[in-house]
């Protein structure tokens, strides 16, 4: 197990703030639930884009909820003292990652193998249909 980076005061300000404020921004785009409105349309064209468009509005709220949770996470890692470590191997997170997605709970290598295992999945799953 890696010690975790030596993380300064002023980078875990920095990085706290940058997570709040995209937060903030989450939040403020959840707000813009009208794209779920169900409108009844006589064309059947209609319906199908009006249910497309649902349908990727409600992926794009879902996408964004989980990355809300993972920057809540993130905040209460920092709160703890435990910000920039791994939740899998426990290895320090590299500060490069931290800087590209603050809100990181995984090392490369171990983003990596769960991407992976998530894209075999999805594979077997087309496969079987």
């Amino acid at each position: 197990m890696t010690q975790a980076p030596k993380i300064t005061a002023g980078e875990t300000a920095r990085r706290k703030a940058a997570l709040e404020a995209k937060l903030a921004e989450l939040v403020g785009g959840v707000l813009g639930r009208e794209e779920l409105q169900i409108e009844t349309m006589a064309d059947p064209i209609d319906q199908i884009r009006s249910s497309t468009d649902r349908e990727m509005a409600v992926q794009r709220l879902n996408r964004e909820s989980h990355l809300a949770d993972d920057i809540q996470d993130a905040l209460v890692a920092i709160e703890e003292g435990s910000y920039g470590i791994c939740d899998n191997c426990e290895n320090a997170i590299p500060r490069k990652r931290l800087d590209a997605v603050p809100w990181a709970r995984l090392c490369v290598p171990c983003q990596t193998k769960v991407e992976a295992a998530r894209r075999n999945s999805m594979a077997a799953l087309r496969d079987a249909a």
